[in-house]
C-alpha cells in the first residue's frame, strides 16, 4: 500500500512553563480542524523514551487505517489528516503536546496516549478543551472512572484483562488436572497501572478461590530486577501474572532466565509480551510464556494483518489492531455528526452502535463483534463511555510463535505445561 498520509509531525520541545502559559484557562477548544479538503485528527503515543519502539508500533495501525480510509475517498470526500504528538511516555510533555494539538493545530479529536498515567493527564486537558480524546490502548480502570464527558476507551480495562487473564488459567486446569492454579503472585511496575493490575489479580483470584501471594512492584525503567526475582521465588506461586512496560519484561525474562526461575505458568497483561521486539530480544527464553491479547489474526482480520505485515514487514499486534480500530470508530463518529465539529463528533461517539462491521463493510478484526461506549457499572464502579464488550485473547509463545490458547472453543493449540522457558 503506498503510503500518503498527511502527518505532521512534531518537534517535541514545549515545556512545562509553555504548558502552564497556556494551560491555566478553562475554555471550548472550539469546533477544530476542519481545514478545507482535509480533517485534522491528533495522534498522541510515545514515540521518543523508553517505550518508543511501541508508540511507533501503535502509528502503524493508525497510518494503515488512514491510508485505507483516504485511497477510498476519506470522510465525505475530505482526506484525513494526522497531526503527531509525542508524549515521550511522560505525563507533563504528554500535556503540553495535548495543549499545542487542541490549541495551536486545531485538532477535532485526539487518538491516545498509550501509558495510563499519561492518559489520564491527558484527558484532563481535552475534557476542559471540550475536545473528544478517544483511548485505544489504555487500560487502567480509573479512566472511566472519573466521569469524563469528552474520553472514550475502546480497549479493555484493567479489570477485563485480569478478569480475563484469571479465568484462562482456572480454565486450563479444568482441562488439564496437572495445570497447577492454587496460589498467584503479581510482579508489575510501580505506577498506576501496575498498582491497579495487583488489586484486580487479587480481586479475582480470591473470587475464583485462588490464593493470592503478594505483588512484587518495582520503579518503571529498572537497571536490576535480581532482587524481585529473588522474591518471587520465595513466594513461588503456581501462577506468575505479570505487567510489565517492554524494557522491563525483556530484563524480567532474562534475569528470570539468569536465575533459573520456572513459574509453572507465567501470565501477562499483554504490554511487553506482545510487541514484535519481545522475541526476538529474549530469545528461547520466552517459550511457554502466556499472555493476554487484544487481537490475533488466526482467529479474525486475517486479509488486513497480512496486508499490515506485507506493509511494514512487522506483524499486526494488540496495540495496533486497537489503534487501526480505533481510527475507523472515529470516521463512522465523525460521518454520523455530519461535519468535522468537536461537540457533533462527541456526541456522535457517545451514540455509536457498530455491530459486525464499519458502515462500509470493514470487518471489526478485534475479537469482539460490537463497539459502543456505555455507562455501566462494573465491580461496583461506575464508568462512563466505556466499550463494555470488549473481550480478550490468550496467547501462549509456541517455539517463538504465538497461538491462542483461550477461550478454549477457538484454541488452536493446547497449554503446554508447565512452560520450558527454553
Amino acid at each position: 500500500m503506498k503510503k500518503r498520509i498527511l502527518a505532521v509531525v512534531c518537534a517535541c520541545a514545549l515545556t512545562v512553563s509553555m504548558l502552564m502559559g497556556c494551560g491555566g484557562k478553562e475554555e471550548s477548544g472550539g469546533s477544530g480542524g476542519d481545514g478545507g479538503d482535509t480533517i485534522k485528527i491528533g495522534t498522541l503515543y510515545p514515540l521518543t523514551g523508553d517505550v518508543a519502539s511501541i508508540g511507533q508500533n501503535i502509528m502503524r495501525g493508525v497510518e494503515f487505517a488512514v491510508d485505507e480510509i483516504n485511497e477510498k475517498g476519506g470522510i465525505d470526500g475530505k482526506q484525513i489528516e494526522i497531526v503527531q504528538g509525542d508524549s515521550a511516555g511522560d505525563t507533563k510533555t504528554g500535556m503540553a503536546e495535548a495543549e499545542r494539538l487542541i490549541t495551536q493545530e486545531n485538532v477535532v479529536a485526539i487518538l491516545g496516549a498509550y501509558q495510563s498515567s499519561v492518559t489520564e493527564v491527558v484527558a484532563q486537558v481535552t475534557e476542559r478543551y471540550q475536545v473528544p480524546l478517544l483511548t485505544a490502548i489504555s487500560t487502567a480502570d480509573s479512566l472511566t472512572e472519573s466521569g469524563y464527558q469528552y474520553f472514550f476507551r475502546l480497549a479493555p480495562t484493567n479489570s477485563m484483562f485480569l478478569r480475563d487473564m484469571i479465568q484462562s488459567v482456572v480454565d486450563f486446569s479444568g482441562q488439564n488436572p496437572e495445570v497447577k492454579a492454587g496460589s498467584i503472585a503479581v510482579c508489575a511496575d510501580n505506577t498506576l497501572l501496575g498498582q491497579e493490575t495487583a488489586e484486580w489479580a487479587k480481586y479475582f483470584a480470591e473470587e475464583q478461590g485462588i490464593e493470592y501471594l503478594g505483588e512484587v512492584l518495582y520503579t518503571k525503567g529498572a537497571a536490576d530486577l535480581s532482587s524481585e526475582v529473588v522474591q518471587l521465588k520465595d513466594l513461588n506461586p503456581d501462577v506468575l501474572v505479570v505487567d510489565n512496560y517492554i524494557s522491563d519484561g525483556i530484563l524480567l525474562t532474562k534475569t528470570m532466565a539468569e536465575q533459573g526461575y520456572k513459574p509453572g505458568i507465567m501470565i501477562g497483561k499483554a504490554t511487553a509480551y506482545i510487541d514484535p521486539s519481545y522475541i526476538p530480544a529474549v530469545g528461547n527464553a520466552c517459550n511457554g510464556i502466556v499472555t493476554a491479547a487484544e487481537f490475533n489474526p488466526g482467529t479474525k482480520g486475517k486479509e488486513i494483518s497480512d496486508a499490515f505485515e506485507k506493509e511494514y514487514e512487522v506483524a499486526m499486534n494488540g496495540h495496533s489492531a486497537e489503534a487501526y480500530t480505533a481510527v475507523w470508530v472515529l470516521k463512522t463518529a465523525i460521518e454520523e455528526a455530519g461535519k468535522a465539529d468537536r461537540e457533533a463528533i462527541k456526541d456522535a461517539l457517545t451514540n455509536v452502535k457498530i455491530e459486525g462491521s464499519f458502515p462500509g463493510g470493514e470487518e471489526i478484526i478485534l475479537p469482539y463483534d460490537t463497539i459502543e461506549f456505555s455507562n455501566m457499572d462494573m465491580n461496583g464502579q461506575e464508568h462512563t463511555n466505556t466499550n463494555g464488550g470488549a473481550t480478550l485473547t490468550i496467547l501462549q509463545i509456541q517455539n517463538g510463535e504465538y497461538k491462542t490458547v483461550w477461550p478454549l472453543e477457538i484454541a488452536d493449540a493446547e497449554l503446554q505445561y508447565p512452560a520450558s522457558y527454553e
